[in-house]
């Protein structure tokens, strides 16, 4: 097998955040828009919470030492560009309206079509810059509002975030002037790609029910090349089989150039999405690359015949999955993350205990910070102490009740912990995060926390052990109200809570 390295430029051609936007030559014109209507019963205004439109980005776009910009006459303005996306048959013109805080006067902007949509969705870009502001310019909350105008004449606003009917979206200064979608109305999607070196790297989650989505590159299979009459004569099909079912699908991932209608024999790699069967366990992939026009030429890709494969998860509402996360490292500039996760078992409601035996302990906890490339990453990590067991422990994990600042509502995650020794795991809970160009970025409150493991006993039932003082709970003050420690970590820092502090009682109890 060949050397193998990251075919970097494809892994922005892989990231599913639809937020590319036009060229500033490219922005349309803003024009005087009418006000949203929905708190009046007569008009055609309806607010949209079943994902049918959705705000995917806005922000301003980096230029030189500032922002790009974009002059009217003798005024220049920054550039806000972004991306709306409308959910598969729903037809209409997409608009953004926008004005600055103070101004009564709503403004608005076409959006245009985009080839770039995730599945399931279309996407439509747009650009911002009349009527804000630019450098030197007192700045001011954008309040803006994408909406789709139906066929009938009708509105159909975007509230799949801001969920009042009253609530608009706000660009200010505690955003950075910048959105992404805050994982609202995410595709069901996972993809895998297949890069030069014979590299396979996954994006996302395959579910049962959601979407497979494969890139290849196609030179893994250079040589079935061949033309009939000058244009092209030959494909790179992908095939998948899932598992136990044996369902099958199949569709090329090559587009050929084509300047002025005319298929060249140049050829660059195409997504293939494929819906993923309710039942599905597992996918095995491979690769068929062949030449028509009379001549013989194939090759395989198939992981010398064994095939490549992939597990399926359950949905995310699936009971094993919902609310649920992985914590694991990463690299030097962000030492942890969090992905999505499932639990391979269940565990009934009434097997949920207070470890009043000593069965675990938290042992420390932090609140992290870190500012690399100027993406400042809150984070609070925990450690905690499991001895032996009265059976198989399966998990540690730290549950966090919080609150959206993007929406004020209160929601739950549990965070499996990563093992760092025998007995000891680490857990945590990025808070805080302003994404990239204010894609992705959100900003959670911690209002409450506790501690659990799960164990399989000897007859197989599967028991979860808590500390959480007996469903009380520990709030934020329990960890950070006495002085903390620091420990300097590169581009940021952990300050550690106090070993008198009231989250560590168990272990205080415990002599641990």
């Amino acid at each position: 097998m060949r050397a193998r390295h990251l075919y970097m430029a494809n892994l922005a051609a892989v990231a599913l955040i639809a937020g590319c936007a036009p060229d500033a030559q490219d922005v349309q014109p803003a024009v005087q828009g009418r006000a949203p209507m929905l708190s009046k019963a007569d008009s055609a205004d309806r607010a949209d919470h079943a994902c049918q439109i959705i705000l995917r980005s806005a922000s301003r776009q980096p230029g030189g030492n500032d922002y790009q910009t974009q002059c009217t006459g003798s005024v220049c303005n920054y550039l806000w560009k972004g991306g709306v996306e409308l959910a598969e048959g729903v037809q209409g013109k997409v608009r953004v309206l926008y004005h600055l805080a103070g101004d009564p006067t709503w403004w608005q902007v076409d959006a245009t079509p985009s080839s770039n949509g995730q599945p399931g969705f279309s996407l439509f870009e747009f650009g911002l810059s009349e009527h804000l502001f630019g450098p030197g310019k007192p700045t001011a909350p954008i309040v803006l509002m994408p909406y789709v105008e139906l066929a009938d004449g009708s509105r159909l606003f975007d509230h799949n975030r801001r969920t009042g009917d009253l609530e608009n979206y706000v660009l200010d200064g505690s955003n950075y002037f910048g959105l992404g979608d805050g994982g609202a109305c995410a595709p069901v999607a996972g993809r895998i790609s297949f890069l030069s070196n014979w590299q396979q790297m996954q994006f996302g989650e395959l579910r049962q029910g959601g979407t497979l989505v494969v890139d290849y590159m196609l030179d893994r299979l250079p040589t079935c090349r061949g033309t009939h009459n000058g244009h092209p004569a030959w494909d790179l099909v992908a095939h998948a089989r899932f598992l136990p079912g044996g369902e099958q699908a199949s569709g090329s991932v090559r587009v050929f150039e084509a300047p002025q209608g005319t298929p060249t024999n140049v050829a660059s790699s195409k997504a293939l999405a494929i819906k993923i069967p309710s039942s599905a366990t597992a996918v095995e992939l491979w690769f068929h690359n062949f030449t028509g026009a009379g001549s013989s030429c194939e090759a395989w890709d198939s992981n010398y015949g064994k095939n490549y494969r992939f597990d399926v998860w359950p949905p995310a509402s699936d009971p094993r999955c919902k609310g649920l996360q992985q914590w694991s490292t990463q690299n030097s500039d962000m030492p942890y993350r969090s992905s999505p996760a499932c639990l391979g078992y269940l565990v009934d409601p009434k097997q949920n205990y207070a470890a009043d035996h000593c069965e675990l302990a938290v042992t420390k906890v932090g609140d992290g910070y870190m500012g690399h490339y100027g993406i400042p990453v809150h984070w609070l990590e925990a450690e905690i102490s499991a001895g032996p067991q009265l059976g198989q422990l399966l998990s540690a994990a730290m549950w966090v009740r919080y609150v959206d600042s993007a929406t004020g509502a209160k929601q739950e995650r549990v965070t499996l912990a990563r093992q760092l020794s025998p007995g000891l795991y680490q857990t945590g809970f990025i808070y805080d995060y302003p994404g990239v160009q204010g894609s992705g970025a959100y900003h959670y409150t911690v209002d409450a926390l506790a501690f659990f493991i799960d164990v399989k006993r000897p007859t197989g039932e599967v028991v979860r052990l808590w500390q959480s003082r007996h469903g009380a709970n520990y709030t934020w003050k329990d960890a950070f109200t006495l002085p903390v420690t620091p420990l300097g970590i590169a581009y940021g820092n952990i300050q550690y809570a106090n070993a008198a502090s009231g989250i560590f009682d168990l272990k205080q109890a415990c002599g641990k």
